[in-house]
């Protein structure tokens, strides 16, 4: 379905409109001017058959022995000198007809189709418009008779519409084509504007490169340019802000691991009660402080894509050296699930540690979000590993929101919102997708990741 509020279908009807009202306009005033010039030709047909005719009665007079100003006993046809009624041979014209008439408004001859009685006109050189007639009155120069030449009026409006449906009739035919004419070259024409608009859509926070050159017009070209030096700028900003999280978080390592160390080294000594809690504390918060700035550090590296490098991976061995990890401490060794494959080799393109922070932010999340639910590690054919928990789940409005950086689902109260926007990010550098589902299929509660990674069979392929 078209969109009717693109650029295209706005400029088809605005100029399709104005098109036609031109044409319109044109086409009624031709028409009115052509109905003029039939008026006038109509009108001279009047003078010129009345001027031959009136010679022809003069005639016919004095044939038959006529006095000047007396009517003829027996009114004859000018033509055949026949009485009136008979067939006229010569004058054949259906919506013309003449009388010819005395001083005294007598008729003295007729055409067959003309009334009996005289037409109630002056007898003066010169037309005059009855109820349906339009009639032109001429006086013979030598002789006192007049001839009535009449035309009817029906048969000039006849005239008129049928003119006026040949001037109009073929712009409606033309008027589809003439639409979709304007249409091909309106899309033509923004062809160019559609180009760019779809060079600037590819552009994100990963992908900040300028704008193609090409032969654009140079309005296009304007815009092109000042979004190149937007997209300079932007680039600039993110790469200062890229730089300042990463550099932050590696300045902070050091003089967190030293604090860290020291408070270790405080609780190892003689302490009051009061003391040993105050110092546990901050043992907590530092271990807090340096946790986020691990997440900060892993951020910024998986915005880069600097130090990504896209090679086969077994993501069977990936789920199982990442599970491991946590199954290292005796309190996740009973929750945790791991389930692979018995036959399939599952092999993905993508960076092994960039992927195994994504499992470990995965389990992370669930092991902090739903505590004492068990949690399923899933790697499935043909590159899809699934985390799964039975906790209390997302809201489905915020469902759509934690990809986000710095926003927390309502279950996340010690979070920093910055694990699933590393997870997110990881994932679309390798061009796969993350879907995230709460409930998971065939559970009351819970919450699912799933992440579909590009085959390394497809990717060769």
């Amino acid at each position: 379905m078209k969109n009717t509020n693109s650029l295209v279908s706005k400029l088809t009807r605005s100029l399709l409109l104005a098109v036609g009202c031109a044409w319109i306009a044109i086409a009624v005033s031709a028409a009115w001017l052509a109905q003029s010039e039939v008026n006038e030709s109509m009108d001279s047909a009047l003078v010129d058959t009345a001027q031959r005719l009136i010679d022809l009665a003069a005639h016919d007079l004095v044939v038959h022995n006529q006095a000047p100003g007396q009517a003829l006993t027996g009114k004859r046809d000018l033509n055949t000198s026949n009485q009136v009624g008979s067939s006229n041979a010569n004058f054949s014209d259906d919506h013309i007809f003449y009388q010819v008439v005395n001083a005294d408004h007598a008729v003295l001859l007729r055409s067959t189709d003309a009334p009996a009685a005289a037409l109630k006109v002056p007898l003066e050189n010169g037309f005059t418009e009855l109820e349906a007639l339009r009639v032109y009155t001429y006086k013979q120069p030598e002789r006192p008779l007049y001839i009535h030449v009449a035309d009817s009026l029906d048969h000039r409006s006849k005239a008129e519409s049928e003119l006026m449906l040949t001037m109009l009739l073929p712009m409606l035919l033309v008027l589809p084509m003439l639409a979709w004419l304007i249409y091909a070259i309106t899309r033509a024409a923004l062809a160019e504007v559609q180009t760019i608009a779809d060079e600037i859509a590819q552009r994100h926070g990963a992908d900040l490169r300028p704008l193609p050159d090409g032969d654009r017009s140079s309005e296009i070209e304007v815009i092109a340019i000042n979004t190149n030096r937007l997209l300079l700028r932007l680039g600039d900003a993110l790469d200062t802000e890229k730089s300042l999280a990463a550099n932050a978080a590696h300045e902070l390592r050091t003089p967190l691991a030293t604090a860290q160390l020291r408070l270790h080294a405080l609780l190892g000594m003689s302490l009051d009660a009061a003391s040993r809690a105050e110092a546990t504390m901050a043992l907590e918060s530092l271990v807090q402080l340096n946790r986020r700035a691990e997440k900060l550090l892993q951020l910024s590296r998986a915005e880069s894509g600097a130090t990504l490098t896209y090679q086969p991976i077994q993501l069977t061995t990936l789920a199982a050296t990442v599970v491991q990890e946590f199954w290292s401490d005796p309190k996740l060794l009973d929750r945790i699930q791991l389930h692979t494959p018995e036959d399939d080799d599952v092999v993905a393109l993508g960076d092994f540690d960039a992927i195994a922070i994504v499992v470990r932010n995965l389990i992370e999340n669930a092991v902090r979000h739903a505590p004492n639910s068990l949690i399923d590690v899933m790697v499935e054919t043909p590159a899809l590993i699934r985390v799964r928990d039975q906790g209390p789940g997302v809201d489905p409005r915020t469902l759509g929101l934690i990809r986000l950086r710095h926003v927390k689902s309502q279950r996340d109260t010690t979070g920093y919102g910055l694990g699933m926007s590393i997870i997110s990010t990881v994932v679309t550098r390798h061009q796969g997708r993350l879907e995230l589902l709460s409930p998971p299929p065939g559970l009351a509660q819970g919450f699912e990741a799933q992440v579909h990674l590009l085959p390394a069979s497809a990717a060769l392929a």
